[in-house]
């Protein structure tokens, strides 16, 4: 899986996704999807328990999710629902060989991947889940950003999309608001790196070279050979990604609320991947 799917504008809308020979196209806001066989690396069906939706899954360019949405009234009018669909793109899967279409490309060294990734570069092939606001909200965010009164202080709360380690983000937010900044200029100032991040923060990045992960200890990066799975963990009413390494050791947690999506479909979504590309 070395490229995007194609992306253009649909000239006319069209309720259901299409399944040929070649692959499954769909559309979703205005934009009509199309990914052959060998693209797609998973489907899941969301909520497991009574699934309304079908996420096939599929590499997009960053930001857009990486996924085609299907619900029951977009299903094709020889598949009778969601299951069959589902059943019929892993049969699909099954035939292409998908695993036999690795990168076209020398993949990075993890320290190469973890440079762009930081820097906010383009990954060839990378996907993004969405992200989410965080622990708290944005009433909270609001609040650490009136706080900070510094552009320090957002670097502390917004510099490091990959953190997931709110405390930490807030003890750096009061030092940069120490520096004695004036309010009202660094709140300006703020507001306009914070609009600007917020529309590319990254919890979780996916690519053929391996992958990189906002844990609270801060952003650290695996090759797909040092990963041993992706789970949900919970401890009370609290959720989180949880990720391990080959060895069954613990990498971290992320809290769900770092993630724009249901986290049962972040999971699905790293485990697909990451069985396509594990040595």
């Amino acid at each position: 899986m070395s490229d995007w799917i194609r992306e253009e504008r649909a000239e006319a809308r069209t309720k259901s996704v299409t399944l040929t020979p070649e692959g499954i196209a769909g559309q979703e806001r205005g934009q009509r999807l199309e990914a052959r066989w060998d693209q797609v690396f998973g489907v899941a069906l969301m909520p497991v328990e009574k699934p309304t939706t079908a996420f096939v899954l599929v590499p997009r360019r960053p930001p857009a999710a990486p996924w085609i949405t299907v619900g029951p009234g977009d299903l094709p009018e020889d598949v009778p629902d969601l299951a069959s669909l589902a059943e019929r793109v892993r049969a699909r899967m099954a035939q292409s060989g998908y695993r036999d279409r690795g990168p076209t490309r020398p993949l990075l060294p993890p320290e190469q991947l973890m440079e762009r990734v930081l820097a906010r570069a383009e990954v060839p092939g990378a996907l993004e889940v969405p992200v989410g606001t965080g622990p708290g909200g944005w009433w909270r965010r609001g609040l650490d950003l009136l706080a900070a009164g510094s552009a320090g202080g957002l670097l502390g709360l917004y510099g490091g999309a990959l953190s997931g380690s709110a405390a930490l983000a807030i003890l750096v937010a009061g030092a940069g608001a120490a520096a004695g900044a004036s309010v009202p200029v660094a709140f300006a100032r703020n507001w306009r790196s914070f609009r600007g991040r917020t529309r590319r923060a990254r919890v979780l990045v996916l690519a053929p070279d391996g992958c990189v992960v906002g844990l609270p200890t801060g952003p650290e990066v695996f090759a797909w050979s040092q990963i041993g799975g992706f789970r949900v963990a919970e401890v009370g009413a609290a959720r989180s990604l949880e990720v391990t390494r080959t060895d069954g050791t613990l990498a971290g947690n992320i809290d769900e609320a770092w993630f724009g999506a249901p986290l049962p479909l972040i999971v699905a979504v790293a485990e697909a991947y990451a069985a396509r590309h594990s040595p």
